[in-house]
């Protein structure tokens, strides 16, 4: 009797055994099927000798997909891969937030203190950090301005903003009346940072920010005071005859704050993994991160994904917000990017191109996302 047992209960464990072994089979077809419909997607849109894209797509805590498609350098032809340095144009604007909440969880400045506190410029009077945060400010546009005044042999730097904002330039609008994407304000959050903090923004945000995050090799990047950028991605435009041409000389590549860091796939993957272990600023300020602070965004605003279901959207602290996405795109001359991440799933998608490319961006990122909702809904 004893032995009968014994042989069922041994069939029964070899059954058992059987089914998971299948099951984990059955998954990892699955997967592989998902990372060949994604490098078919890719590989339809971006050409093997041409700029390209990094792709990154994590899932509970897994890189699940992490690499690169096409080339960082057109002279080279070195090829982008999950540890390419590219630039994200105004997806930088998550870490300036994050620079600002240290200083905050350190006691040196209150979300609603005035800018006027800092500088008594009567263009700061009545705009509170969080109304520079949530694009709620209107503060001139610095941008406009420096198109039309400044001396393009010369990179402009955010000093060199804060003295023109210094002359008092006209606002867009009254604090708090209303929405409108600033950079000026993001700016202005890098240079509050570095008054405060007693540090150059770049280094402040390295040492607060990006090593804690465990982003060993992202940095701010400014064309004024140039370092070595680890397996850069050289960002590229087409010129009027279709020709690739490196713009990453542009005299406006030395401001910092609203634009300006170089990450990699597998740098924003640490980063990612920070974002959802609260361990970057204290779990308060965190839950922060993706709270709305803003109205409800104008139409004409709102990103056409969709993946949002025509939701209503806000802005938080570096991110646009529904309900269940925050997101943010990333333009400026060579680089488009964006990054997706689900607030009831543990997933998130990022694509970082070295091309001015915004089309392909959209069909990239509304495909990935598509295919890894219809991956996701089958296990």
């Amino acid at each position: 009797m004893k032995k009968r047992y014994i042989i069922l209960l041994c069939a029964l464990c070899i059954s058992c055994k059987g089914k998971n072994d299948t099951k984990e089979v059955t998954q990892k077809q699955e997967l592989e099927h998902l990372k060949a419909q994604v490098d078919s997607l890719f590989n339809t849109h971006i050409n093997l000798n041409e700029p390209g894209a990094a792709l990154l797509v994590s899932y509970d805590g897994k890189m699940l997909i992490g690499k690169g498609y096409g080339l960082r350098d057109l002279e080279t032809k070195e090829r982008i891969t999950k540890n390419t340095n590219m630039r994200m144009a105004s997806v930088s604007k998550q870490f300036t937030d994050l620079s600002i909440l240290t200083l905050v969880d350190q006691g040196l400045l209150s979300l609603h203190d005035t800018v006027y506190k800092f500088w008594p410029y009567e263009v700061f009077k009545n705009i509170t950090v969080t109304q520079l945060i949530n694009h709620t400010s209107g503060i001139a546009d610095y941008e406009g301005a420096f198109i039309k005044e400044w001396d393009r042999s010369k990179i402009v730097e955010n000093k060199d903003v804060l003295t023109w904002l210094a002359t008092n330039p006209a606002p867009q609008f009254e604090p708090g009346e209303k929405w409108e994407y600033s950079n000026t304000a993001y700016l202005a959050l890098a240079l509050l940072t570095e008054k405060l903090s007693g540090e150059d923004f770049a280094t402040y945000a390295k040492e607060a920010v990006f090593e804690k995050a465990g982003m060993k090799n992202t940095n701010f990047y400014s064309f004024a005071n140039p370092i070595d950028i680890k397996e850069r991605a050289f960002c590229y435009e087409k010129d009027s005859l279709g020709q690739w041409e490196k713009v990453d000389g542009y005299f406006m590549n030395g401001v910092l704050g609203d634009g300006a860091v170089y990450t990699s796939v597998t740098d924003y993957f640490a980063y990612d993994q920070a974002l959802r272990n609260k361990s970057i600023v204290t779990d308060t300020l965190h839950q922060l991160l993706f709270e709305p602070s803003s109205m409800a965004l104008p139409e004409k605003a709102k990103y056409p994904f969709g993946f949002l279901k025509s939701k209503e959207e806000h802005y938080a602290m570096g991110w646009f917000v529904t309900d269940d996405i925050a997101l943010h795109t990333g333009s400026w001359n060579g680089t488009r990017t964006i990054v997706v991440r689900d607030q009831e799933r543990p997933l998130t998608i990022a694509i970082f191109m070295n091309s001015g490319e915004a089309e392909t961006r959209s069909v990239l990122i509304e495909s990935t996302y598509n295919l890894m909702d219809s991956y996701l809904k089958s296990n």
